[in-house]
């Protein structure tokens, strides 16, 4: 399936350089992307706006990796939609970041 997404590239493009999104090898879960409405929040919009100096992306495959262990609920998803409303609220970046790369990283 990759593979056709890619056969409109030019050929002498090289595959290393070009972007894959994670979403595409499952490394960001489908549940962080759902929308309840279509104004609503999940995990990939609470993480892009959180004025925090730390790579979301590596944020984001990070919970994404908990999110994929066997005894995760969608209690626990809420759980850690909480937890980024939490961060999203704090003052302190460099408090945040810490928290992030600390805890979640």
């Amino acid at each position: 399936m990759i593979d056709r997404m890619f056969e409109d590239v030019p050929a002498d493009t090289s595959r290393d350089k070009q972007m894959v999104s994670s979403l595409l090898h499952e490394a960001i879960p489908p549940s962080f992307v759902r929308l309840e409405t279509p104004n609503g929040e999940n995990v990939v919009t609470k993480v892009m706006n959180l004025d925090i100096e730390t790579n979301k992306h590596d944020l984001l495959v990070s919970l994404g990796r908990v999110a994929q262990q066997d005894d995760f609920t969608d209690d626990d998803l809420e759980t850690m939609l909480g937890a980024l409303d939490t961060l999203a609220d704090l003052e302190d970046i460099d408090g945040a970041d810490d928290y992030v790369e600390d805890l979640l990283l």
